[in-house]
């Protein structure tokens, strides 16, 4: 116990650090875009359109980045999750924006600064749980890495950095409190705990409704799954106050949604994409072009899960504490997204629908490094020596990248392209 409560010094400073890394590295991935780093017409602006209109008199059912549904009336096809989450930071900006002088309309550079400033917040809070989380079984070395290459090598780098609007570095924080609460919970069950895991829950799904299929996770974790569903009707019989407590609070969570819906369609429940014409095609998934395609490949632009997944299969084989339900989660995500019309999931830096499960993904990552450290120091050198190379291409091939690396004039050899340029410059 005693070394287990060492580790909390040990996550805030590498949380304190890597907050100031992010924010810093944030600031400097768009000092040539301040101008319409809140204002593009693209995803990051419908995630945030809901705060400036807290601020400005506006119509809520004509925001700007919205499809019209005729007579003058439109709706956000984005929910307000990602908002929640920026909301402290964005009151923060209006305090500062209003002594300094500037306008407080959502959009000078205070807000700018209060959007670089989140997304440095929530990876960096997102990589304290984790460490919380994987220290319960693993060595504090294993520990640290883990979050770390998973910030440096994978594409959460550039959505951090580069998109900060995107609701990926969000919703990785929220699985990594979900991840963390889990296994408290499962270990010593506690009511606070209970709470947090049904709001966590609610606000998961609002940031992107379909990572309603991450909550498998905490339905199931630590035991087999009629043994983990009699255990889960436990909680709730042992804390109905924490159950009732946790359930109003997701409602709150999830109720400026449901007024925003009501408002601007008249209806409680909108699958907003289907507005959109969009939608799945259910027989006729692309599941190898998920993985491997020149059109964002998540293996092509993120190598390093080719191996953690692969170990995770591994595990999944020796039954591993965790693995067959992480794998299961994450195969019913793929089948999901390779169903998807836009498959590639439009314009960005690598497959970044898979971004906030690399939360889950931890664990396969945390065995590697955990058998690594128990070989010999010349087979550890040469692996860390090919952590380092990937973690040196994720950030350059990042920094080169160039809206939009997809479509028909985006090839094979524009990846190769783009792969010599991030190792020779």
């Amino acid at each position: 116990m005693t070394s287990l409560n060492h580790a909390r010094p040990v996550a805030w400073r590498m949380g304190v650090f890597l907050f100031l890394v992010a924010l810093v590295l944030t600031w400097r991935a768009n000092a040539l875009r301040m101008d319409n780093v809140l204002t593009q017409k693209n995803d990051q602006l419908g995630y945030y359109e809901y705060l400036p209109a807290l601020v400005v008199p506006q119509d809520w059912a004509d925001l700007p980045y919205a499809i019209s549904l005729g007579f003058h009336r439109t709706v956000d096809i984005f929910t307000s999750g990602v908002a929640l989450l920026q909301a402290p930071f964005f009151g923060l900006a209006c305090a500062v924006a209003k002594i300094s002088g500037q306008p407080v309309d959502g959009y000078s550079p205070p807000f700018i600064f209060a959007r670089f400033a989140a997304s440095a917040f929530y990876m960096a809070a997102a990589s304290v749980l984790l460490f919380l989380g994987l220290r319960r079984n693993h060595p504090s070395r294993v520990a640290v890495l883990v979050p770390l290459i998973l910030f440096g090598a994978t594409n959460l780098y550039f959505y951090t950095l580069f998109d900060p609007g995107m609701s990926h570095v969000y919703a990785y924080a929220l699985f990594a409190w979900m991840y963390y609460l889990t296994v408290r919970m499962v270990e010593k069950p506690r009511s606070d705990r209970l709470v947090g895991l049904l709001v966590v829950a609610a606000w998961i799904i609002l940031v992107r409704p379909l990572n309603v299929l991450v909550l498998l996770f905490p339905l199931l974790y630590g035991a087999g799954p009629k043994e983990a569903i009699r255990q889960r009707i436990s909680w709730v019989v042992r804390y109905p106050w924490a159950t009732l407590a946790g359930l109003a609070l997701a409602m709150c969570v999830w109720l400026p949604q449901l007024l925003y819906w009501k408002h601007s369609t008249g209806s409680w429940l909108v699958f907003t994409y289907g507005l959109d014409g969009q939608g799945f095609d259910w027989l006729h998934p692309h599941l190898l072009d998920v993985l491997v395609s020149h059109q964002n490949g998540w293996f092509v632009y993120t190598p390093l899960m080719a191996l953690v997944m692969g170990t995770l299969l591994w595990g999944a084989l020796r039954n591993r504490p965790g693995a067959r339900l992480i794998l299961a989660i994450w195969t019913l995500v793929w089948y999901s997204y390779a169903s998807w019309w836009c498959w590639w999931l439009g314009g960005g830096f690598g497959f970044r629908g898979f971004v906030e499960y690399y939360a889950l993904l931890a664990l396969p990552l945390a065995w590697i490094l955990q058998r690594l450290i128990q070989q010999r120091r010349a087979v550890q050198e040469v692996a860390f020596i090919g952590i380092a190379l990937l973690i040196f291409l994720n950030m350059r091939i990042s920094q080169i990248y160039q809206w939009p690396w997809e479509g028909p004039t985006w090839n094979w050899d524009s990846v190769g392209d783009a792969w010599v340029r991030a190792l020779f410059g």
